[in-house]
């Protein structure tokens, strides 16, 4: 599936879900679930938005949502997340998950 963002660029969209084994600061495993897997060519970067496996939606039937710059290692069988940081990313990481989720409710 492909998205046209606001500069007209096109965004690759993978919803193929998989279960991830993350650390948190403590050190613990917390089992996430890749809700959304995608290339914005604007920013030359994979992001991935993940959600904490059996957590509990809030009072509005939302889910605590958490965005992260894949960073693949040379072979592409790895590597590492990044935290989000620029408010640009984060726009468009919110106008990318709107659209898919408005599409996917249709």
């Amino acid at each position: 599936m492909t998205n046209q963002n606001h500069n007209n660029q096109e965004i690759e969209i993978k919803n193929d879900e998989e279960l991830l084994t993350l650390f948190d600061e403590e050190g613990n495993e917390v089992l996430y679930r890749k809700m959304l897997e995608f290339y914005h060519p604007g920013f030359d970067k994979d992001y991935v938005i993940l959600a904490e496996e059996g957590a509990q939606s809030d009072d509005d039937d939302l889910i605590e949502l958490v965005p992260m710059i894949n960073v693949p290692d040379e072979s592409g069988d790895g590597g590492k997340f990044l935290p989000v940081e620029t408010d640009e990313e984060w726009e468009m990481i919110e106008e990318v998950v709107n659209t898919n989720l408005d599409e996917v409710e249709e």
